[in-house]
């Protein structure tokens, strides 16, 4: 075998192997929706930030399981941390020293609605793949014709770990706002997300239920 067909060969065998391995960003998707179910009695962790005119952007970290929910929120030097569970929601004023107890709003969105945000992507958006690196693929959600929810964002950037097809971020921007969901990490205790008023000796509790 001459050297020119030995070259060949061995290019047609990488091109062979790299289309059986290429995925199509739908794909891609449906596998890291697949992933974050599994996840899912592990529960998670993620920061969520959302921008809004005049008052700014509020980033707050959240870690859920279940139907129990622990958000922390500061801005301007104001920290609040808040619990919910089926029922009931803490509501912890770090400056004012006051956790104030009350009863569940139940048309509220349920507390994983922040993952929420990741479902129907490949049904309501057409997906393009941007780019790819070693790591993480980055893909370009475009909000289908089809799709006639007018609170979907037209467009959302979204980055999928190659290891592990968990998503890495999750960025949109809809009429005045914008909005992030990152740092996405699959393994949240169920003490983390419990309130427990033996570890706030002194603080002033108001129950409101």
């Amino acid at each position: 075998m001459s050297i020119k067909s030995f070259v060949s060969s061995i290019a047609a065998l990488f091109v062979g192997i790299s289309a059986l391995s290429a995925q199509t960003p739908e794909e891609i998707v449906k596998e890291m929706t697949t992933q974050l179910a599994r996840c899912e009695s592990e529960g998670f962790s993620m920061d969520f930030s959302i921008g809004l005119p005049i008052v700014g952007t509020f980033v707050s970290h959240n870690m859920v399981r279940g139907e129990k929910l622990r958000s922390e929120m500061e801005k301007e030097g104001k920290k609040s941390i808040s619990w919910t569970d089926a029922t009931t929601k803490w509501s912890y004023d770090v400056n004012a020293g006051e956790i104030t107890i009350s009863t569940k709003d139940s048309s509220t969105s349920s507390d994983t609605s922040d993952m929420e945000a990741f479902e129907g992507i490949v049904d309501g958006y057409d997906l393009v793949l941007q780019k790819e690196t070693v790591d993480t693929w980055y893909i370009l959600c475009k909000k289908s014709r089809k799709n006639k929810d007018k609170n979907d964002p037209k467009r959302m950037e979204l980055a999928v770990a190659k290891a592990t097809y968990l998503p890495v971020y999750l960025r949109a921007r809809q009429s005045l706002f914008s909005f992030s969901i990152e740092n996405i990490t699959p393994g949240v205790s169920e003490e983390s997300v419990t309130f427990d008023p033996a570890g706030f000796p002194g603080v002033k509790i108001i129950d409101n239920r």
